[in-house]
């Protein structure tokens, strides 16, 4: 058996002939653009045709809002130190009765036993602030307790 090997199957690719002339635009580099070029032909500009960047930056949007945020806290903190002093109740002025504490009293027992329009908390609250109570009261013990 013999193989006859044929010259048309192993053609090599055409080859073409290319000009002299260049297929891309080079550049010198020194012309390519850079930051301290372009710094350069700003500062080279007429001031009056130089302008600031419409979009502002980061930092400084950074601190527009910490200084709009302080002064919201500080409007916040305000508001809410007049509307405390607002509602503040006023120490008890108006007459009282002086009562000796017996076995079983308590600051709310001698606070029913005034007649007033006001709520039971509010005399009691003036009980304790007109003697200075700080725990329970002692058998004997003399309270002033408002008439009103």
């Amino acid at each position: 058996m013999t193989v006859v090997a044929s010259q048309e199957g192993a053609r090599r690719p055409h080859l073409q002939l290319v000009s002299e002339e260049s297929l891309a635009s080079v550049y010198d580099i020194r012309q390519a653009p850079s930051a301290r070029r372009r710094r350069e032909l700003l500062r080279n500009d007429d001031p009056s045709m130089r302008r600031r960047p419409v979009v502002a930056t980061r930092s400084s949007l950074g601190l527009r809002r910490l200084l709009s945020g302080a002064v919201a806290f500080i409007a916040a903190t305000g508001i809410a130190v007049g509307a405390g002093l607002a509602l503040q109740t006023q120490p008890y002025d108006g007459p009282t009765r002086v009562v000796s504490v017996s076995s079983g009293d308590s600051v709310w027992s001698l606070a029913q036993g005034v007649s007033t329009t006001r709520p039971l908390k509010d005399v009691v609250n003036d009980i304790e602030e007109l003697n200075d109570v700080q725990g329970a009261l002692q058998v004997g013990q003399e309270v002033r307790v408002p008439t009103r």
